[in-house]
């Protein structure tokens, strides 16, 4: 290629990547390309030069450059001239992406200067009881217990009497009788979604479960080896407001950005005062 001796250089100027001789290699004013009324000078490439670079790697990684850079310049020609009549909307497009860029930037800059990330637990819970009626749940979740045993397990009716009591005194009997006798406990002392639920139980996908949603009364199902007790403690039902634990992430993230928003119009309104006391601005509305 046309180019051919200037890889040389390149070559030379990657093994001696690191030292302080790299710079000078891309000083010159060397042409490897050009198109379009444009020029790729040789200073041009020196970043895409890491480190490391085999001289077979350099060659082909510069021979990749210049071709796309050159066809880049050839597409950057056809669209002038087969667009020439839409250059003033292509501009004002520019325009637009440019003032949109820096007003973006500008708010950015205000809201990192002055925003406050700390929510208090009163700051959350204030507007959870203001807004509660725009958190609904969009699927049922329960919280309860789940204890899988063998079918030869011996003390059934004891185990139905521990998983029928409510207290917490019970529940830890619950808990120290199941890790006495090797007995699968799985609890959701938390809200979760009722298929979650049921994926511990031996449930069939096509089937309707939606007759088991009910609270406090033990339950039971089985598969060829083992038994399930269980019992649903709590149910919220879909359609209902949501729990404040499960939406309080997304509460903490409304707060955030209503706090985003006063700060940037607190920061217009600022820059609006000063510009109509200096009369740097005339509005007429009438």
């Amino acid at each position: 290629m046309k180019y051919a001796k200037i890889c040389l250089s390149v070559l030379f100027a990657a093994s001696l990547a690191g030292c302080r001789e790299m710079p000078h290699i891309f000083s010159g004013d060397t042409v490897l390309a050009k198109a379009n009324g444009h020029t790729l000078l040789l200073m041009d490439v020196e970043s895409i030069f890491t480190p490391g670079l085999s001289a077979d790697d350099s060659v082909k990684l510069l021979e990749s450059y210049v071709d796309k850079w050159v066809k880049r310049e050839l597409k950057l020609e056809e669209a002038e001239r087969l667009f020439e009549e839409s250059e003033q909307d292509i501009e004002a497009m520019v325009r637009e992406y440019r003032n949109s860029l820096l007003t973006r930037r500008l708010e950015q800059y205000y809201v990192d200067s002055a925003i406050d990330t700390v929510f208090t637990e009163s700051d959350i819970e204030g507007y959870y009881a203001e807004h509660r009626n725009d958190f609904r749940l969009d699927r049922n979740i329960v919280q309860g217990k789940i204890v899988r045993l063998p079918k030869s397990y011996r003390q059934k009716s004891k185990l139905r009497e521990l998983m029928k009591q409510t207290s917490p005194e019970k529940a830890k009997d619950l808990e120290d009788w199941c890790t006495k006798n090797d007995l699968e406990m799985t609890s959701f002392t938390t809200w979760v979604d009722y298929d979650e639920f049921l994926s511990h139980l031996p449930i069939r996908r096509d089937a309707n479960y939606e007759s088991y949603l009910t609270e406090g009364g033990l339950q039971e199902m089985s598969d060829r080896e083992n038994d399930y007790f269980f019992v649903i403690g709590q149910t919220m039902r879909r359609g209902t407001p949501a729990p404040l634990p499960r939406v309080r992430e997304s509460i903490r993230r409304l707060l955030f950005n209503q706090r985003k928003a006063e700060i940037v119009r607190a920061y217009e309104d600022s820059l609006y005062r000063v510009a109509l006391v200096k009369d740097k601005i005339t509005v007429n509305i009438d």
